[in-house]
């Protein structure tokens, strides 16, 4: 009986001495000077966005805001708000620290309607260090209603914003509620 009691404590001891270990590996295992913060690392979410566009004689065009929501499997939709375009659909992904490289698809229509030509987009992001701004550029390829190359515009860039949850005048007493 006193063998059998002694194994139960030594093998109590080791487990102790394992467990104590490992509470010291997981404040240990990570350099908190060196580590990414992997909270900003991804660009899901809605953003406001605001591209500057060079005129071809040099000038800088008006910027077109748009509404752009990132989702968590790497697809994008964006809506413009210049009212020339449809929604522009895309894809992401993080390619390093903050970086991010993307792709989108949109179409202009004329006054009657009819397609006259898909811009396909290829994008640069860099996400702040903080995780409340992007920047970036953009370069678009234009492209006919038959998929012919028509023109590729280097160029543009972007500034945006990530747009958060706020709390209405009367959230406070919404909670109350039953």
């Amino acid at each position: 009986m006193k063998h059998s009691a002694l194994l139960v404590f030594a093998t109590w001891m080791v487990g102790a001495g394992y467990a104590q270990a490992q509470g010291g590996l997981p404040r240990t295992i990570i350099a908190t000077d060196k580590a990414v913060p992997v909270v900003n690392q991804i660009l899901t979410g809605t953003w406001l966005s605001e591209l500057s566009r060079p005129s071809p004689n040099g000038t800088t065009l008006p910027t077109i805001p748009a509404f752009i929501t990132f989702s968590a499997d790497g697809g994008w939709i964006a809506s413009p708000g210049d009212g020339t375009q449809t929604a522009t659909h895309g894809q992401w992904i993080r390619v390093g620290d903050r970086k991010f490289l993307g792709s989108g698809f949109f179409m202009v229509f004329n006054e009657s309607r009819a397609l006259t030509t898909i811009t396909k987009l290829r994008i640069n992001y860099q996400l702040s260090e903080d995780g409340k701004t992007l920047k970036g550029t953009t370069e678009a390829v234009i492209l006919s209603p038959d998929g012919i190359v028509l023109n590729t515009l280097p160029g543009a860039s972007f500034t945006m914003v990530r747009l958060s949850p706020e709390i209405p005048a009367d959230f406070y007493d919404f909670q109350k509620l039953p």
